[in-house]
């Protein structure tokens, strides 16, 4: 019977990927998910940014290869941040932030996982790794475009939010 309320209550959320971001050494695809009645603004990226930063140093340190995915998650409960970082070995490292808000995100508890939201990001990003960087000949710029975007389409004759 749990299950059944699970799957009642579950709802796609759209999936919005933002424009690379490009340091030396080292490219990011961050993406924001939003729950509904959520939104987002270029000051929370920022803020989520400089705390995804930190992290990715530190992977860099402990032997990331410099390519990364970031996802900013507004969910009903509060705010997330999941860094990934891919690393040697055909590896990965994996980081998770937490807080009521962008602005007190702080790790995450030990244990505390990835949910069903993130994980769609991070397995379209497992795929997209292996397509582009693993099975191919390394086309970083293909890897980059290729991103999971699940943002409601506008409906013909709607109004410009997709309504």
């Amino acid at each position: 019977m749990a299950l059944t309320g699970l799957a009642e209550a579950y709802r796609p959320r759209p999936v919005t990927p933002l424009m690379p971001w490009r340091f030396t050494g080292r490219l990011v695809k961050p993406y924001v998910i939003t729950a509904r009645g959520r939104s987002w603004d270029d000051q929370m990226v920022a803020v989520a940014r400089t705390t995804a930063v930190k992290q990715l140093e530190f992977d860099d340190a402990m032997g990331a290869v410099g390519l990364a995915v970031v996802i900013l998650h507004l969910s009903d409960d509060g705010s997330y941040l999941v860094v990934q970082s891919w690393a040697k070995d055909f590896q990965s490292r994996l980081s998770l932030f937490r807080g009521m808000d962008v602005d007190d995100l702080r790790p995450a508890p030990i244990g505390a996982g990835t949910c069903v939201w993130e994980q769609e990001v991070l397995s379209h990003e497992r795929a997209s790794y292996v397509n582009h960087i693993l099975n191919a000949e390394v086309d970083v710029e293909s890897w980059l475009d290729d991103c999971l975007d699940t943002r409601p389409s506008p409906k013909a004759g709607g109004i410009p939010s997709g309504t």
